[in-house]
C-alpha cells in the first residue's frame, strides 16, 4: 500500500435533518434518454425525455443527478457529454474526454461501465463530474497499435455551475486530470458517503492488478488519498464489463471485472471505513459457473458463461446479487458454507440474443437488471431482493419502456445519496492530521514493527479506531504484531498519522 499525504482538518459534526435526498429520483438509460422516476410507487413511471434522436445514447458510461430536494432532474452525462434536460449540451459541456476516443464511436458516448459520475460538491448548486478515460497517446499504442491489452490512462473530473444560464448550467472548470500515467481498469468507478454525511469517497480500479484508488471529495478539495494493492484476486485486462458497488450503510465494497478468460469470474468483497476511506478484511472468490452450454461457448469453447456484468448488495446488506451474461445468483454474505451460500436466481437470457448489464438498486428497494443486445424494449427485476431463495422474486421483462432503442439498458451510474450518517470519527480534531512535518512511519502496512523516523525521545500515543489510547513510548519502534488488523492512530507532537495493521 502507497500512502498519499494529505491535509485532513476539523471533522465537524452537524445537524442534518431526516428528509429524503432527492438527487437519485430520476434514473437515465438507453436510447432517447429514458427515464425511470422513482415517486414512490412500486413499479417507478417511465417516459422517454429525447425521442429516438441519434445524438441521445446513454448506453453503458452514464450518468446523472437530480435536485436534492425537489427530485428535479439536473443533467445527464453520457460519458463524454453533459446535457441540459432541454437535450442541449450544457454551456462548455462537450468533449469531457480526449479526441481519438471521443471520436471513437459514431455516436460520442462512453460503453464502458461506470463511464462518468456526478456528484454535488458541497450545497451551493456546482456539482463534480468524473470521467474514466484514455489518453491520445495510450489510444495511439493500445487501441491503434493493436495491443491485447487496453488500459485506460487517465481519471479527470470537471466542475458544474448549475446556477447559471438561468439554472441550465455551465461547466466552470474542465478536463482536470486525478490520475495520469497509471493503468487503470475501464470499469469500476463508485463513490460513498464520508462517514460525516457531506464528503465523500471516490473508489476507481486499477487495470489487471488489484489496486484501489481512494480519493477524498470535499466541496473545496478533491484529493487522493490512499492507493491501496490486494494480491488477489487478478482481473486481468478484458474489463469492458464489470462492476463496483458498495452496500447500503457503506461498510462493504466489492467488485468484479468481467471476461471470459480465467480471471472472469472473480469477486472482490472487502470491509470498508467510511471514516478514513481504507479497506480491509478481503475476501477473493469465485462466482459459480453453470454447466449448461451457452452461446458463449461458440466463440470461446469451454468458457461457460463467466464474464461477471453486474454486482449489486441487497438493501438488508445481507446478500450481494451477480449478473453474468445469462445467469443471475444470489451470494447470502453471513453463510460460511459456499454450497448454502449461492441461489441460482435465473438461467438463460430473456430472449434470445439478449444478455444481463449491471444490477443497480432502486429508491424503491428493488434491484433493476441491465441488459445488452436484443431489440425487446422490457427490463427484468428482482422484486424482493432482501428475501432468500426463491422468495426474491426475479420478474421477467416486467418493466416495459417506451422505446424503439434496443441499446445497452442499465440505470445510471450513481451513489447512494441517503447513506445514513456515521459519527464520531477520530481523531475529530489534533492539530493537522497527515501532514508529514518531517517524520514518517514505516513499513506500512505492517504486522511485525513499525518505525518512527525523525522522532527520536518524543512521545508517542497509539489510538484504536474509537480513540481508545493502545499505548504510549518515547521509542521509535512500535511492535504491532498482537494488535488485531485494522486502522490505528499514532499521535505526535499534536500530529496524527493513519497505521495500518496487516
Amino acid at each position: 500500500m502507497k500512502k498519499i499525504p494529505i491535509l485532513l482538518g476539523l471533522i465537524l459534526t452537524i445537524v442534518i435533518g431526516n428528509a429524503q435526498n432527492k438527487s437519485g429520483n430520476i434514473s437515465v438509460f438507453g436510447g432517447g434518454g429514458m427515464l425511470v422516476e422513482f415517486n414512490g410507487t412500486a413499479i417507478p413511471v417511465t417516459r422517454q425525455l429525447f425521442g429516438n434522436t441519434p445524438n441521445y445514447l446513454f448506453a453503458n458510461g452514464h450518468s446523472n443527478i437530480c435536485d436534492s430536494s425537489t427530485g428535479k432532474l439536473l443533467m445527464l452525462c453520457n460519458g463524454y457529454i453533459l446535457f441540459d434536460t432541454l437535450g442541449n449540451i450544457i454551456e462548455n459541456g462537450d468533449s469531457l474526454v480526449p479526441k481519438k476516443i471521443y471520436t471513437h464511436n459514431t455516436i460520442p458516448n462512453s460503453g464502458i461501465t461506470q463511464g462518468s459520475l456526478i456528484l454535488p460538491k458541497g450545497s451551493s448548486g456546482l456539482y463534480y463530474v468524473f470521467t474514466p478515460t484514455i489518453t491520445d497517446s495510450a489510444y495511439t499504442t493500445y487501441i491503434t497499435g493493436g495491443q491485447n491489452k487496453v488500459p485506460f490512462d487517465l481519471l479527470q473530473y470537471h466542475v458544474v455551475d448549475m446556477n447559471a444560464n438561468g439554472g441550465m448550467g455551465k461547466v466552470i472548470q474542465k478536463n482536470i486530470p486525478l490520475l495520469t500515467n497509471v493503468e487503470l481498469c475501464k470499469t469500476g468507478m463508485m463513490a460513498c458517503k464520508h462517514a460525516n454525511g457531506y464528503d465523500w469517497w471516490l473508489l476507481k480500479q486499477g487495470a489487471n492488478t488489484n489496486t484501489v484508488y481512494t480519493f477524498l471529495i470535499t466541496k473545496d478539495t478533491v484529493m487522493l488519498d490512499t492507493i491501496q494493492t490486494f494480491p488477489q484476486p487478478v482481473f486481468g485486462y478484458y474489463d469492458l464489463y464489470g462492476q463496483s458497488c458498495f452496500n447500503s450503510n457503506g461498510s462493504k465494497y466489492a467488485f468484479a471485472s468481467g471476461g471470459v478468460n480465467s480471471h472472469g469470474d472473480k469477486l472482490f468483497i472487502a470491509d470498508f471505513d467510511r471514516c478514513y476511506g481504507i479497506i480491509s478484511n478481503v475476501n477473493s472468490f469465485h462466482a459459480p459457473l453453470h454447466n449448461t452450454n451457452t452461446t458463449l461457448d461458440t466463440l470461446y469453447p469451454g468458457e461457460k458463461d463467466t464474464m461477471i456484468t453486474g454486482l449489486c448488495f441487497s438493501p438488508s446488506d445481507s446478500f450481494l446479487y451477480v449478473s453474468k451474461s445469462f445467469n443471475i445468483y444470489q451470494y447470502e454474505l453471513t453463510q460460511t458454507d459456499s454450497s448454502l451460500a449461492w441461489y441460482h436466481v435465473q438461467h438463460g437470457p430473456d430472449t434470445a440474443f439478449r444478455t444481463y448489464a449491471q444490477l443497480y438498486l432502486g429508491s424503491n428497494n428493488r434491484i433493476y437488471i441491465g441488459k445488452r443486445d436484443g431489440v425487446l424494449s422490457t427490463n427484468s427485476v428482482i422484486d424482493n431482493p432482501n428475501i432468500k431463495g426463491i422468495g426474491c422474486g426475479f420478474c421477467k421483462q416486467c418493466i416495459k419502456v417506451d422505446t424503439t432503442w434496443y441499446y445497452t439498458q442499465s440505470l445510471a451510474n450513481m451513489p447512494n445519496f441517503n447513506m445514513p450518517k456515521k459519527e464520531p470519527c477520530y481523531p475529530m480534531y489534533i492539530g493537522q492530521f497527515n501532514t508529514n512535518h518531517g517524520w514518517s512511519i514505516y513499513p506500512n502496512p505492517s504486522n511485525t514493527i513499525v518505525y518512527i523516523r525523525n522522532q527520536d525521545k518524543k512521545r508517542k500515543e497509539l489510538y484504536n479506531s474509537i480513540g481508545q489510547m493502545i499505548l504510549t513510548t518515547i521509542e521509535n519502534e512500535i511492535d504491532v504484531s498482537r494488535l488485531e488488523r485494522g486502522v490505528y492512530y499514532l499521535k505526535v507532537n499534536d500530529e496524527v498519522k493513519k497505521v495500518v495493521v496487516e
